[in-house]
């Protein structure tokens, strides 16, 4: 496969994963574009590896971790000086997902957001795999109380 091909096939995946994990559209659009650009610096190394799809989605996720804390500090040290911090709209899922820990978080969304399997997830996240089925239960006990869906009534 090309570079382009392969582009073309992941983008959206990698970007869905991104803005699950970041919840900020720019955020992961960024993150997304800089993964690809280091998958491609790499592409000769890279090419025929089964796992480069799930290697350019955790290089994006660890992208939108860098990014979000930068903004964190640069929001922190705004509203010292009396600036408002930027507000980030976000669906409720994404909003859950920022109650987990980085770890739980990177692992719900390789495995349930983009349909990867533990054995990919953990060689992805560089762990093994039954890390990965750990942070799985811990994160989905985490959120059940924050996404169950109740009648009003």
């Amino acid at each position: 496969m090309d570079f382009d091909e392969f582009y073309g096939t992941s983008y959206r995946k990698v970007y869905a994963a991104a803005f699950a994990f970041a919840g900020n559209s720019e955020v992961a659009a960024d993150a997304a574009q800089e993964a690809f650009v280091r998958a491609f610096a790499r592409w000769s190394r890279l090419r025929n590896e089964q796992w480069i799809e799930g290697w350019v989605m955790t290089t994006a996720m660890n992208l939108c971790r860098r990014s979000l804390r930068r903004r964190l500090r640069i929001a922190s040290s705004a509203e010292s000086v009396g600036a408002q911090p930027p507000s980030l709209d976000a669906v409720e899922v994404v909003e859950a997902l920022r109650q987990l820990s980085p770890r739980q978080r990177m692992a719900i969304v390789l495995h349930y957001l983009t349909d990867m399997p533990v054995t990919e997830v953990a060689r992805s996240m560089e762990v093994s795999e039954g890390t990965v089925k750990a942070h799985l239960a811990q994160a989905r006990r985490r959120l059940r109380p924050l996404l169950e869906v109740t009648d009003g009534g």
